[in-house]
């Protein structure tokens, strides 16, 4: 009898090990995206303290992930621990991470922060620094009477509000078939965000079936001399990237790309992700951007295309600054042109 108990109680035992081992294991094999994903559906969920500790947890596998900060400020402010807050929402903007608009929403959070913590001169500065650095975001959030999480929610109605303004300033333009390309203020010394329209002949599924398919990129799309998809799980992709560049200069990356499609709109959306092993000159910083496509009226099918791409491309050689306008200025425009001529090479 005694020994039957001995062998349960081992037994037992042993599973709680061999369970916590298997936790551990999860945990570990989270990236610092898995977790900041993880610490947005905790704070969406108002488990502020749950959150903390995924960014935390995000934030030791990629020191310098912005918006793991930036989320972790928002979860620490919503905790009343505003000096916490204040310091995450001030590694971000001192730092220099980030596009001009993720920057407004860094003073933005970090105004709200010091009004919170009764330091009004501070929060009267920052709000001074969003207005220069993008008046109209900065008269939009106005009307937002709580911090700002930055996540997917945030970031599709960011740009979805970005596109109608382009839309509404530069109709006439578009309708005859120009492409029209707008810089966004406020971004750091090396890093850029473009946002781009036009009009594209096809469908709206010819047009996302082209911008879908990511093993064909390299037969159209500018700088791109190979891609190779790593997983694919329903409209999930993840794929490894290398640009040629001029001088012999090749970037490889890795991209996590997804989409949606809503009635006659469909979006699809890219985001950087971690490529353990390569050096920092064989990268870039870091990338992200969206594709908005919607049914344009008129006699032929037309795809109002909106396209918008923040890039970093982190540390630049001497003598190479044009590195930087090439991985977003110059290929801006090009990139909506060659999409242009791939559907119409497709399917007309």
């Amino acid at each position: 009898m005694f020994l039957t108990l001995l062998t349960m109680v081992c037994s037992l035992a042993s599973s709680v090990v061999s369970g916590d081992v298997a936790v551990a294991e999860r945990l570990a094999s989270k990236t610092a995206y898995d977790l900041y994903l993880s610490g947005n559906a905790l704070c969406h969920e108002g488990d502020y303290r749950g959150a903390v500790s995924s960014f935390r947890q995000s934030i030791d596998r990629e020191p310098g992930y912005h918006y793991a900060h930036a989320n972790l400020g928002f979860a620490l402010a919503k905790l009343q621990r505003c000096a916490e807050a204040i310091e995450e929402f001030t590694f971000c903007i001192d730092a220099g991470h980030g596009s001009g608009a993720d920057r407004v929403v860094f003073h933005f959070n970090r105004a709200r922060a010091y009004r919170q913590d009764g330091q009004l001169e501070a929060a009267k500065r920052d709000q001074a620094a969003l207005e220069k650095l993008d008046p109209a975001r900065a008269e939009m959030l106005q009307d937002t009477h709580d911090y700002v999480l930055m996540d997917a929610v945030y970031v599709e109605a960011r740009n979805n509000a970005a596109k109608s303004r382009l839309f509404e300033e530069r109709e006439a333009e578009i309708a005859k078939g120009k492409i029209v390309v707008r810089k966004v203020p406020g971004a750091g010394a090396n890093s850029q965000e473009f946002e781009a329209m036009g009009l594209v002949e096809g469908t709206l599924e010819q047009v996302s079936t082209v911008l879908a398919d990511y093993a064909k990129y390299p037969e159209f799309m500018p700088n791109i001399k190979e891609t190779s998809i790593k997983s694919s799980r329903d409209d999930e992709v993840v794929v490894d990237w290398q640009l040629q560049l001029p001088m012999g200069y090749v970037k490889k990356y890795r991209l996590k790309c997804w989409g949606k499609q809503e009635g006659n709109r469909v979006q699809r959306f890219w985001k950087q992700l971690a490529w353990p092993g390569l050096k920092p000159e064989e990268t870039i910083a870091d990338t992200y951007g969206q594709w908005i496509l919607e049914a344009f009226p008129g006699d032929e099918p037309q795809v109002l295309a909106y396209y918008r791409v923040y890039t970093d491309p982190g540390k630049v050689p001497l003598g190479t600054g044009w590195i930087v306008d090439l991985l977003s200025q110059r290929s801006v425009p090009d990139i909506i042109t060659r999409t242009r001529k791939r559907v119409k090479g497709l399917f007309y």
